[in-house]
């Protein structure tokens, strides 16, 4: 479902190496470990901004050095970014397949909560298979939500219309509707930029292109096979090119 029909976007030509799914192959070791740890704190975290406190923040524990009580630790990302090269796999989904239903996540007994994800699940003996199974449910993942997005997105226009709002004031409000409308980031600012609704576009675009940027290659096979060129603007493309760049030229 769309708000309105829009042409086809052209692909960029421009840094080609960084719109390719393997652009992570090209980056070093502490690149790699350092965009795991923001992954991991970006999912665990709620934190997509990496200059937010919970990226800068140091956590000895994980990242090596003397902790408070004196124990000398070890960098845990660059452990798991050694496993991730070792079976070949795309490092943000790694990192984001561990909170996923994939992991056959169970409630505790005690407390009814879910436990506690920590970086050691990365380098897990079941950190491979949760990820095959992430990897091979994500289709169907991204066409539910983007079905959900839609229907709720058409839902909220249709009990918003009593407010008499503008076409513009009802688009901004209905697509920033985070209570009755469900949906990603992703596809807020696609419903977004179909709309012509810039601010919508904005508020949603860093982490729509975070979300794109870990599961490209899923995102591009979806859209090849249903035709949806539009969920994918250039402004999110422009923008993934300067987070891997951002990555690329990392340097702890």
């Amino acid at each position: 479902m769309r708000l309105k029909e829009v042409g086809d976007n052209k692909a960029s030509d421009t840094h080609a190496h960084l719109l390719n799914p393997d652009w992570h192959k090209r980056l070093t070791e502490d690149q790699l470990a350092a965009y795991v740890r923001y992954q991991f704190i970006n999912i665990s975290e709620n934190a997509v901004h990496w200059d937010s406190f919970a990226h800068a923040r140091k956590r000895p524990h994980w990242d090596g050095g003397t902790d408070l009580y004196g124990v000398r630790r070890s960098n845990i990302w660059a452990q798991i970014a050694r496993e991730i090269r070792k079976h070949g796999a795309e490092p943000g989904m790694w990192v984001h397949a561990q909170f996923s239903p994939a992991a056959e996540l169970k409630l505790t007994p005690v407390t009814l909560s879910l436990p506690e994800i920590k970086p050691t699940h990365l380098q897990s003996k079941q950190a491979p298979q949760i990820y095959t199974r992430y990897r091979a449910d994500l289709p169907a993942m991204l066409e539910h939500k983007f079905d959900l997005a839609g229907q709720t997105i058409h839902m909220r226009f249709k009990t918003t219309a009593s407010l008499n709002l503008s076409k513009e004031d009802q688009t901004l409000y209905v697509l920033c509707d985070e209570t009755y409308v469900t949906a990603s980031p992703f596809f807020r600012h696609a419903f977004a930029a179909d709309a012509g609704c810039q601010e919508t576009v904005e508020h949603y675009l860093f982490a729509a292109a975070v979300d794109y940027e870990v599961h490209q290659c899923v995102y591009n096979s979806l859209i090849a096979q249903t035709g949806e060129q539009w969920w994918l603007t250039e402004t999110l493309k422009t923008l993934v090119v300067d987070i891997r760049q951002h990555w690329e030229g990392f340097y702890g």
